[in-house]
């Protein structure tokens, strides 16, 4: 027999090296075998994070995820499942059941477990396993386990960290006034993180994108101070006005002095307000948490206050912010194809276009973990707007 039989049949060709071998192992039984889940080790992430950070991402708003029900969700490009114990208190697992790898997420909530819809196994909310429904009478539950992460619902938001060392030991507050008028956005977008940020915070585009809705074709020259902060990168807009506007500025306060303040704070959000004149003050929170390298969930929050008209200029703001989303996701999935498409970013910058410039530095610096590297910077530049 020639050395290649031997090798696809060494029982048949060797049996006292087979038998020699079945002595060594002992009988082939699920007693004696070395079953992977016998390893009482919890692996690594083998799926690789979107923005190398552990800072807390927002993962979904509270009335998402009710009793008795788990909601999938990725998060800074990771399958997470969320689901509330018997108390209320949110558990966030890794989606992936260690048995045989199905999605957790599709199981049930079991009390205070979440059990997995193709065998049955239930985990707590540290994802140790509890329960194995097949087992054999003398066998011990399995010592494994699914990753478990840190979840914290605040202000109506479930906020989770991959990476609890390094992470801030709490995530961010973004309580609702009562005395404004609030509402809720949540949309997925085709773009990086850093994209979506870049265009929250620049207003030069808006008299196109927008024309009608927010700005006009550009008319006034204004100024814009751009400042480095600890956090991230502040621009205030100077000398805007409402007179003369066609759009939701002329609405809120006609002739009305306009203040204007953009801020990123690193790494996913941004805080926009306006005030026009001393009544009406427009707030617009935006969470954008990477799901994978070109699909970022965005969560808007806004809140509205305009005196005793608070209730009717909501639904106003609510109308406009929602077309003007729109539009801004048509040009944000359009700009990430493209990107796709030719495997590289192309830009040129001009004047109106720095502060954009500075958040993408201070973005690639906090990731590398250089931001801030110096002495904070502030610049004034004026443009068309």
């Amino acid at each position: 027999m020639t050395a290649r039989r031997w090798a696809r049949f060494p029982c048949t060709s060797k049996p006292r090296s087979c038998e020699a071998t079945r002595a060594r192992r002992g009988p082939m039984n699920a007693e004696t075998l070395e079953l992977p889940i016998r390893d009482t080790r919890i692996a690594e992430l083998s799926v690789k994070q979107v923005l190398p950070t552990p800072a807390w991402f927002l993962a979904a708003r509270g009335d998402e995820l009710p009793r008795g029900a788990p909601l999938a969700r990725a998060v800074n490009g990771v399958p997470v499942v969320l689901y509330r114990d018997s108390t209320g208190r949110v558990a966030a697992l890794e989606d992936r059941c260690p048995h045989k790898n199905v999605a957790l997420s599709l199981g049930r909530v079991r009390g205070d477990t979440l059990q997995c819809w193709y065998h049955g196994w239930r985990f707590n909310r540290i994802g140790v396993v509890v329960d194995v429904p097949c087992h054999s009478p003398t066998e011990k539950i399995p010592a494994c386990a699914v990753r478990a992460f840190p979840a914290v619902e605040r202000d109506e938001w479930i906020w989770v960290t991959l990476g609890a060392d390094g992470a801030p030991a709490e995530p961010p507050s973004y309580p609702r006034d009562d005395a404004y008028g609030w509402f809720e956005l949540q949309n997925v977008i085709h773009a990086p993180v850093d994209l979506i940020l870049e265009n929250g915070l620049d207003c030069s585009h808006t008299g196109f994108a927008h024309e009608g809705l927010f700005r006009s074709a550009p008319r006034d020259d204004i100024r814009a101070r751009i400042e480095e902060t600890a956090t991230g990168v502040r621009v205030e807009t100077l000398d805007e006005h409402s007179a003369g506007a066609k759009d939701v500025r002329s609405v809120l306060g006609r002739r009305q002095q306009i203040r204007h303040v953009d801020e990123v704070i690193l790494p996913h959000t941004l805080r926009v307000d306006y005030w026009i004149g001393d009544h009406a003050h427009v707030v617009t929170i935006l969470v954008a948490t990477p799901e994978d390298e070109f699909r970022t969930r965005v969560y808007t929050r806004m809140g509205v206050r305009y005196g005793w008209l608070t209730p009717l200029v909501t639904r106003y703001v609510r109308w406009v912010t929602q077309k003007v989303v729109a539009q801004d996701i048509a040009i944000l999935n359009s700009q990430g194809e493209r990107i796709r498409r030719y495997g590289r970013r192309e830009f040129r910058n001009v004047t109106a276009d720095l502060p954009a410039a500075w958040m993408q530095r201070a973005f690639r610096g906090f990731l590398d973990g250089r931001y801030p590297s110096g002495p904070l910077r502030t610049r004034e530049i004026t443009y068309k707007l």
